[in-house]
């Protein structure tokens, strides 16, 4: 019973709050049904568990670890939209976003929103400190940039498109504060930040490449080859959060290279 005391406390209740506050205006918006808010409560109090057992070591690890698989499993099938619940709303159906793209379909993912932002609010680190963490990761940026601009044309996935179309900005907005927010809550401020703490040899080395692969497979829909590219890109991304520890620059990264896919390449990919 001490483990469920463990939970009180004004942070805690401050990070509910606005859960609760988020799942009723979703609610009223007709963006989730009861099913849906019963999942993302249950989430947000594994999420504190597991937040609560980091901290107290009294309790037997496997629990700790054994949670924390849980938590990446249920978070990986609401990233898949496989939990009933949520109306997530259409916004683009098989546009051209290149003439030469495969259509391109966008959703506005409130599963992954709310289950993205849970896990920032109760686990992730939320450092501030940009400019020394800049100067960490601006070289790895570039290089991510290249190397998968290299790929993506060695692969045949894009070439050379710039474009400028009057929905940039509604794709922007979900790209950021949606996709890659989530993303990268999930596979750099969760999962490869749980295994660089196991205490391991070349722990930190093991969860950059596990969280890369992860972040491969979440794209399976998009064939062997992309999920390969993906887990490249994965890998990159965990490189900068291994050197800065800081989410948001990564959050921002991530939507960087994605806003100049689309801008000055094919988007989503070639046919």
């Amino acid at each position: 019973m001490n483990i469920i005391k463990e939970y009180t406390g004004k942070h805690s209740l401050i990070q509910f709050g606005l859960i609760f506050s988020i799942l009723v205006a979703a609610f009223f918006l007709g963006l989730i049904e009861w099913t849906g808010m019963l999942a993302v409560i249950i989430l947000a109090g594994m999420v504190q568990l597991y937040s609560s057992l980091a901290k107290n070591t009294k309790y037997p690890r496997f629990l700790y670890h054994g949670l924390a698989v849980l938590i990446f499993g249920v978070c990986f099938v609401v990233y898949q939209h496989l939990i009933p619940g949520f109306n997530n709303v259409l916004y683009f159906d098989k546009i051209r976003v290149s003439a030469d793209a495969v259509p391109f379909t966008m959703y506005f993912n409130v599963d992954k929103l709310l289950a993205g932002l849970i896990l920032l609010l109760f686990i992730i680190p939320l450092k501030t400190n940009f400019r020394e963490g800049v100067k960490k990761i601006w070289p790895l940026f570039l290089m991510t940039i290249v190397l998968l601009l290299s790929l993506a044309a060695l692969f045949h996935f894009a070439r050379f498109d710039f474009k400028l179309h009057s929905y940039f900005l509604i794709w922007g907005i979900n790209n950021l504060f949606i996709v890659c927010m989530a993303e990268e809550a999930l596979f750099r401020g969760f999962l490869q930040r749980h295994l660089s703490l196991l205490k391991i040899r070349y722990s930190g080395v093991i969860a950059i490449v596990v969280a890369g692969l992860g972040f491969g497979l979440l794209h399976w829909q998009g064939g062997a080859a992309y999920v390969s590219y993906a887990a490249v890109a994965g890998i990159m991304y965990g490189w900068m959060y291994h050197r800065s520890q800081n989410i948001f620059l990564n959050i921002l990264a991530h939507f960087l290279f994605n806003l100049i896919h689309i801008i000055f390449f094919t988007y989503p990919f070639l046919q």
